[in-house]
């Protein structure tokens, strides 16, 4: 494993659990406010037994992105720590306009291969993604001494995320991913890796 350069105090391990969120509301009435958004019944239910799956765990701190379907995601597991929800802003999906949500797979598929693609008025792949990196270098300031703090934000923001450490991940990974998923992250002191996740063999335990 690498080393700290002499004089240097390496950081303590932190570990980051990306939620993206369970299903949220869709149809007619919602094309023009996809940032409102709220849990169907069925993410409600999937929220109650994340929660329940996340017992084992211990956690640090939980940080949500401010759209509802996220922030619904984590307030049962919230409430059964009794633990505060901190927004970070920087966790919301990529921005887009009603327009391109109309046809956002196709977009979507295209600006994998061309992370600079945007179509007009919504936010390209790459910025979404160094926006998304800034909240990881945000959590590993708050943290020198390490923990275990949990996300939840949204799956394009986190596949963006994911391609970051690891560049298999692609479209048909982020089309794959389910609702509500996890994603382990580690920072060993020294870098990030992913440790494992939905659509990825684990490497190690969050235990």
């Amino acid at each position: 494993m690498q080393q700290p350069p002499p004089g240097l105090t390496r950081l303590g391990r932190l570990d980051v659990i990306l939620v993206r969120h369970a299903e949220a509301v869709t149809g007619a009435g919602w094309e023009d406010r996809d940032d409102d958004r709220p849990l169907s019944d069925a993410g409600r239910r999937a929220a109650r037994e994340l929660a329940e799956e996340l017992d084992p765990f211990g956690l640090t701190a939980i940080y949500s992105s401010p759209m509802p379907r996220a922030l619904q995601t984590v307030e049962p597991l919230a409430h059964r720590r009794e633990m505060e929800i901190t927004v970070l802003p920087d966790l919301r999906e990529r921005e887009t306009t009603a327009a391109a949500r109309a046809e956002w797979p196709s977009h979507l598929e295209r600006s994998w291969t061309n992370p600079d693609y945007a179509p007009p008025g919504s936010e390209t792949g790459r910025d979404a993604q160094r926006r998304a990196l800034r909240v990881l270098d945000l959590l590993r300031a708050y943290y020198p001494d390490g923990g275990r703090v949990l996300a939840s934000s949204h799956g394009n923001l986190i596949s963006l995320i994911l391609q970051t450490f690891e560049p298999a991940v692609d479209f048909d990974f982020h089309m794959a991913m389910p609702l509500p998923a996890l994603y382990h992250l580690e920072h060993d002191g020294i870098g990030w890796r992913v440790m494992g996740g939905h659509g990825f063999v684990e490497t190690a335990s969050v235990n």
